[in-house]
């Protein structure tokens, strides 16, 4: 079975190109949306790390491995997407020890977890509620989770947000189906 994990610079890397046309299996670790150690300062010398910005939840959650195919200007096939075994959240060890692991990896690992299993086909702000509710399961189970906003806002719901930064209040509305 070919299988390749390779690790992508970013998804417009012309070596998914080439997997694809050689009919290998890919694990996606793409640092442009999955390393989880960016975003931090540099470990050798000052400044940032090579990988900044910091990866955040949504922007996990926004990892598609089925459109970074078609952005490479393939047609989704059952063939093609037989390739896409899966991704990973990679996180190195030189900025990371035993009292931090748990909070660079959950709740982020946990976003592209559903992303992968159930590709939902919503982006990140529906699935807001039930990213906080997985935190909360983890804490209660002794996991050091990294908060992702103010406990007021899981206390009520859909409020954390002004009209002006609300994704769903700025989209263009839904067309209307005839029956509707």
């Amino acid at each position: 079975t070919n299988l390749s994990n390779n690790c992508f610079q970013d998804l417009k890397d012309d070596m998914i190109q080439t997997l694809i046309e050689k009919g290998y299996r890919m694990i996606f670790s793409n640092y442009d949306q999955l390393y989880l150690d960016c975003g931090f300062s540099a470990w050798v010398g000052e400044g940032n790390n090579w990988c900044n910005p910091y990866k955040g939840w949504q922007t996990i959650y926004s990892f598609d491995p089925e459109k970074a195919v078609k952005r490479r200007g393939f047609e989704l096939t059952p063939e093609i997407k037989k390739l896409l075994v899966g991704g990973e959240v990679p996180i190195w060890t030189e900025q990371v020890d035993s009292m931090s692991v748990e909070a660079r990896l959950y709740p982020r690992a946990s976003a592209l977890a559903e992303r992968l299993w159930s590709n939902p086909r919503e982006g990140w702000y529906e699935a807001e509620q039930r990213m906080l509710a997985q935190r909360l399961r983890l804490t209660h189970r002794g996991v050091m989770a990294d908060k992702l906003q103010p406990e007021w806002c899981l206390q009520n719901e859909s409020q954390c947000y002004g009209k002006d930064d609300n994704p769903l209040e700025n989209r263009p509305a839904r067309p209307r189906k005839v029956d509707e």
